[in-house]
């Protein structure tokens, strides 16, 4: 073999070398990290019943019979540890509706495999996200628009429906927003594996929760609309610590 040969021979062998590694910031060569994916499905239910919409049939902490016939919010700020204590974030907003099936899980790809044993997240936006178009503008984000008179952005939350009381029936909107009412929320020890199979876990709200602890909401004394009232959706935001549960 030539010497021009023998140079182009081990020039190709050094560039197939290079190719199939990289170096990370810090100059060691690591090879590339596989991935799976997780799916959460979200389920609902007020206290031992499951949630059955527009029915008058739960009785909150206050004493009254109410119904559900609108909930819809946002999940952010997805943070899954494992089992080693190294975190994974997910940067990103997802819409839920506990009427629409279509809307009642999310997909997370690009998770790194392995084992996993807590999950945090936020109910709502935080300030880098919550702003007036900053989310695509489908029908759903659109309809969570939060008024650009009251500060813009977006719902966090909206959950409605009717309670009952001595007088009648009456009905109550449940909206939660602006920048610093987002709820959060930490699931500990929600063990679970990331591999080349896709995984699923299942996180269930409570809606009974958003009205009892650590303060009973009434809807007679604490109003039956929170938009607009600082003093209603800060309550709000207290007892919504504990809604979902494993």
């Amino acid at each position: 073999m030539s010497k021009i040969m023998k140079g182009v021979y081990w020039f190709c062998i050094c560039l197939l070398i290079l190719s199939s590694c990289k170096k990370d910031n810090t100059g060691t060569v690591q090879t590339s990290v596989n991935n799976g994916s997780l799916t959460i499905n979200f389920s609902y239910r007020f206290d031992s019943l499951s949630l059955q919409t527009d029915t008058v049939k739960y009785k909150n902490a206050a004493g009254y019979k109410m119904s559900v016939s609108r909930l819809q919010y946002y999940v952010s700020k997805i943070n899954l540890v494992n089992t080693d204590g190294v975190p994974y974030s997910i940067n990103q907003a997802f819409y839920l509706d506990a009427k629409d099936s279509n809307f009642s899980s999310i997909i997370l790809t690009g998770i790194p495999i392995g084992n996993y044993k807590d999950v945090s997240f936020i109910i709502g936006l935080d300030s880098s996200m919550n702003k007036t178009y900053y989310l695509p503008a489908t029908v759903e984000n659109n309809n969570m628009e939060w008024p650009t008179a009251m500060g813009g952005g977006y719902h966090f939350m909206k959950l409605e429906g009717s309670f009952v009381d001595s007088t009648g029936t009456w009905g109550y909107n449940m909206h939660l927003g602006t920048t610093g009412n987002a709820v959060s929320i930490t699931l500990l020890n929600k063990t679970f594996s990331i591999s080349s199979t896709p995984a699923n876990i299942q996180l269930k709200m409570n809606v009974s929760e958003w009205f009892k602890n650590p303060s009973i909401y009434n809807f007679n004394t604490d109003g039956v609309y929170s938009m607009g009232n600082a003093t209603a959706m800060q309550k709000l935001k207290n007892n919504g610590w504990d809604v979902f549960y494993e």
